[in-house]
């Protein structure tokens, strides 16, 4: 069987396939927005690298969150 390049359906279908985007956004960041939702929170420790660090700083600050800690706790629960 060859292909017919005059069958419409068959058009419509590479047509349709050319202009979709993917829209799988499970593996991509989402970068939380500042919410000033108080909620308890309770302290933990963990270690991160100084470069780590120092890049969370600025992703808080720059996303105007009031802390690290902050920006973070928002950042997983929007995973």
């Amino acid at each position: 069987m060859a292909f017919d390049p005059e069958n419409k359906n068959i058009k419509k279908a590479l047509q349709k396939n050319e202009t979709e985007q993917p829209t799988d956004t499970q593996d991509k960041l989402v970068i939380p927005v500042f919410k000033d939702e108080e909620e308890r929170t309770k302290n933990y420790t963990f270690s991160l690298q100084p470069s780590a660090r120092k890049r969370l700083d600025g992703l808080a600050k720059e996303h105007n969150f009031k802390s690290a800690s902050k920006f973070l706790n928002e950042l997983i629960k929007n995973m």
